[in-house]
């Protein structure tokens, strides 16, 4: 009597404890997916930054190559100006001396040269002379001017590349504070990248644990097995109908990235379609299973098992006799999945094996 009021007694506890894991497996799902999403935004800024980076690094490139082009063309201008400035101060001194002259001459009249000359002709010889010093006076002024004019403008086209190199120079310190801004949020980003590769590394650990958890679960099961076994047909039927999203063997994983290896069949189907036993055999497995979610092993003999993960509901309690084809439980996504899908593995001794070998 004792024995037996304590039988339902454990069990309803590990009914309680078992419900407590469900729930915060739930909670870690749902905390898993919105990390998976953060983790795509971060991402999806990542490139963002990259192109932002790449951009203002050719935009900081340009604009040293126009500060190099302009610091050589303000050379050339400085050794320019030096130079109009030395000939426009030889033609300066030059005019001062040629205005001296021409003062000078200027004293002498037409009657003074005609009583001093010799001759008519030494007259108008020196009055032909006095006109190509005034005419030639005339036009060395000119030139001066012309100068003038010339070394002005080279000091306005100076002061221009000066004010564009300031404005240059301006711009460059802009996109240096930029470009560290951009260095600075992408080593944010590495770093929470950083972070998701450990947790990933975690979740596919603890996968890899509950799958070989589960090979042991498997194995012990069908050695504490008792009375008539039931054997399946040795022939696999299809656990349901849908679209093929996963194989058996390495993959990049959906939830975390990286390349893991997947155990069984992904089948998308929608939400509460029926899952089939695979074969005829025993329950020997019934509830949740860490990131198998909800999940049902079934035994066919022969050292054959076969398993249905991320149900949303269990039809079939352990121990139960199962038919080929008969239901035991309805497509979901719980534990971790992306989404409503049937896993279905086909194991030998606990191993994993390809399912397509045995359907």
């Amino acid at each position: 009597m004792i024995c037996s009021a304590m039988a339902p007694a454990a069990e309803v506890s590990e009914e309680i404890k078992l419900k407590n894991i469900q729930e915060k497996l739930q909670i870690g799902k749902q905390k898993l997916l919105e990390v998976k999403k953060e983790e795509q935004a971060v991402l999806g800024r990542l490139v963002v930054i990259n192109k932002e980076l790449k951009q203002t690094n050719n935009s900081l490139n340009q604009a040293n190559k126009k500060i190099t082009t302009n610091q050589a063309q303000i050379g050339v201008l400085n050794a320019e100006l030096k130079e109009t400035a030395g000939d426009l101060e030889q033609k300066e001194n030059k005019l001062k001396a040629r205005v001296r002259e021409v003062y000078k001459s200027s004293g002498l009249n037409f009657l003074q040269l005609l009583f001093t000359s010799g001759a008519m002709s030494d007259f108008l010889n020196r009055l032909y002379f006095c006109r190509q010093i005034i005419d030639y006076d005339a036009t060395l002024v000119q030139g001066v001017r012309a100068d003038v004019e010339r070394v002005n403008r080279k000091k306005s086209t100076l002061q221009t590349k000066t004010k564009q190199i300031q404005e240059l120079a301006a711009e460059i310190e802009s996109n240096k504070v930029i470009v560290a801004e951009k260095a600075k949020n992408k080593n944010l980003v590495y770093k929470e990248l950083q972070q998701r590769r450990k947790e990933y590394e975690a979740h596919v650990a603890e996968l890899e644990k509950s799958s070989s958890e589960l090979e042991v679960l498997i194995l012990k099961k069908m050695a504490a097995r008792t009375g008539a076994r039931v054997y399946g047909s040795g022939t696999l039927a299809w656990p349901l109908r849908g679209r093929l999203t996963s194989q058996f063997g390495y993959r990049r994983h959906p939830l975390y990235g990286g390349r893991n290896f997947h155990t069984g069949l992904d089948i998308a189907a929608k939400y509460g379609t029926p899952i089939m036993a695979a074969d005829a055999g025993e329950v020997i497995f019934s509830g949740w299973w860490d990131g198998y979610g909800k999940a049902v092993v079934i035994d066919h003999g022969k050292k054959t098992s076969t398993v249905y993960a991320h149900m949303s509901r269990i039809y079939k309690n352990v121990g139960a006799i199962v038919a080929k084809g008969q239901v035991v439980g309805l497509v979901g996504s719980t534990g971790y999945s992306t989404g409503p899908h049937l896993h279905f593995e086909v194991r030998k001794n606990g191993k994993p094996q390809n399912p397509l070998q045995y359907l």
